[in-house]
């Protein structure tokens, strides 16, 4: 076995400091991407302190990260493609119908694409559209930096939560 390499508390406290300074950076491209982006859709704030996007931004939130919306996302994200019954299994306690609910709405958003294989009897395959996958890879830099920033304690999934698991 390898042993690990002792690491002094000076380069523990550099590395800190370049990782948030990373992180600051890509702050600040963001919100210029933002700014950007939603002038050159003419998209008007409306309120002062952009009140209506930030309502907006939550409903959004609200689809997304809602119940079961995460974990699917998450699982489609690692598997690729899953069928119903897959997901069913991996989720844990989901019944079928909130689970057909989710889906639904996940495709109405444009984030989950639905594929009926012609097989007998007929079998459906999920999976991300190009939209799902983008919002599953934007997501990646805001949970690294809650997890490195402390803000947010990491713990080990449970079997049962962890999308990985499952059939």
């Amino acid at each position: 076995m390898l042993a690990r390499p002792e690491v002094s508390a000076e380069r523990i406290e550099a590395d800190a400091s370049v990782i948030e300074q990373r992180f600051s950076e890509l702050v600040d491209t963001c919100s210029r991407f933002s700014r950007d982006i939603s002038h050159q859709a003419g998209w008007n704030e409306g309120s002062p302190g952009g009140l209506d996007s930030v309502a907006l931004n939550v409903e959004i939130a609200r689809t997304v990260f809602g119940k079961w919306s995460l974990d699917i996302l998450a699982l489609l994200y690692l598997r690729h493609t899953a069928g119903f019954q897959e997901l069913r299994k991996a989720l844990g306690p989901i019944s079928s119908r909130v689970l057909s609910s989710k889906l639904t709405r996940m495709q109405q958003n444009g984030l989950v694409r639905r594929e009926v294989k012609p097989t007998r009897p007929p079998r459906v395959a999920y999976s991300l559209t190009d939209r799902g996958l983008t919002v599953a890879k934007l997501g990646e830099p805001v949970f690294l930096y809650l997890r490195i920033s402390g803000a947010i304690e990491a713990r080990e999934p449970s079997p049962e939560s962890d999308p990985a698991n499952g059939v």
